[in-house]
């Protein structure tokens, strides 16, 4: 509608309106007093013209640009309501989410601290006179090596080390050993996470029986080492520094020596099955009734070594020294079971032996 339209319709409605009074008033003095029923039959049809009055004003606003103008302003002012009431709520949710990060931070430092004096009571108390105070202390280390006490793991490990360089009771150092087990796993795997090799200082420490299999124990040092009836099956020992070691009855099956330092190692009974002890140096190690079944032992040097009752079958000996190392007839039965044993070097008297072995088995 033009704007011309819209003000002659305005016109036409003040001008009906004006009429409308006039002619009201004009009845009004000239007609006789109207009965009750009339005049409220009247005041309904007015009522009734208002609001026609009304709707059309209405209408005709909403259509024009303020009226749009207008009902836009309402829209945003009900949008900014909107916007405000969900930015409060917002605003209310981080205050709360920040209130909750910092309780929980208070509660993680107060933990730690309440472990912490936990941790120097046990340090403490593993250097106690009495059997059952270090017993209770050693037990209660393995809690410190859960997860969430990551930060603990490198300090109970070397605490642990310490003590198992010092000789405790038997039932202690075993609970110290069992821990020292889980901590020692734990530094392994963190070293080569962050892709580094792990220095083990292992030498001089009591740790019979203890079970490092599978471990990545490269250039590690366990000489002089206690380490009777250990578990060190499929252990990574290439380069393992381990003069005079303890490793009677160990079980060393397809674990790597390669390039190994074992010299007057202790070793009796020690199953070295399938293992890799390439360039090994055993020299003057006592090997009596070691067995050496499916090992590689190119280039070993067994010089002076005790080998009475040492099992080879089917060893590779190929470039291996056995040059004034001792040896029975069973273990020289079983050098003749050995794979390349011919290409291996044996004392002059030691041959002689062999080739007799070799005749009269022929």
């Amino acid at each position: 509608m033009s704007n011309s339209r819209r003000i002659l319709a305005w016109w036409g409605i003040i001008t009906f309106l004006v009429i409308l009074s006039l002619s009201l008033q004009v009845q009004s003095f000239a007609a006789p007093e109207p009965s009750s029923s009339t005049t409220k039959e009247k005041l309904q049809n007015e009522k009734l013209l208002q609001e026609t009055i009304k709707l059309r004003l209405e209408n005709e606003t909403l259509q024009s640009p303020w009226g749009k103008v207008i009902s836009f302003g309402t829209f945003l002012t009900a949008l900014a309501a909107i916007i405000g009431v969900v930015l409060t709520f917002l605003k209310q949710i981080a205050e709360r989410s920040r209130q909750q990060e910092l309780d929980r931070l208070q509660r993680e430092t107060e933990s730690l601290r309440r472990m912490d004096e936990k941790f120097t009571a046990i340090i403490m108390n593993l250097g106690s006179e009495s059997p059952a105070i270090q017993a209770s202390a050693a037990v209660s280390l393995v809690s410190f090596l859960k997860p969430e006490y990551r930060v603990f793991h490198s300090q109970v490990f070397m605490i642990l080390l310490a003590n198992l360089k010092i000789k405790h009771l038997a039932p202690i150092n075993k609970l110290l050993i069992e821990v020292f087990e889980k901590a020692v796993r734990l530094q392994v795997q963190s070293a080569q996470d962050a892709g580094e090799q792990l220095q083990l200082d292992l030498s001089r420490t009591f740790l019979n029986r203890v079970d490092l299999s599978g471990l990545n124990l490269s250039q590690a040092d366990i000489g002089f080492a206690q380490l009777q009836g250990a578990n060190l099956r499929e252990a990574d020992l290439s380069r393992v520094r381990a003069m005079k070691a303890h490793l009677e009855k160990a079980r060393l099956s397809r674990a790597n020596l390669n390039e190994g330092r074992l010299r007057s190692a202790y070793c009796r009974e020690a199953h070295f099955h399938a293992s890799n002890l390439v360039a090994a140096d055993l020299k003057e190690a006592d090997l009596s009734r070691a067995e050496f079944h499916q090992a590689r032992m190119q280039s070993a040097h067994l010089e002076k070594a005790e080998l009475r009752g040492a099992k080879f079958e089917e060893a590779d000996l190929n470039d291996t020294y056995f040059t004034d190392a001792v040896l029975d007839p069973e273990a020289l039965k079983s050098i003749i079971k050995a794979k390349n044993w011919q290409k291996a070097h044996f004392s002059a008297a030691v041959k002689v032996q062999l080739d007799e072995l070799i005749a009269a088995s022929a």
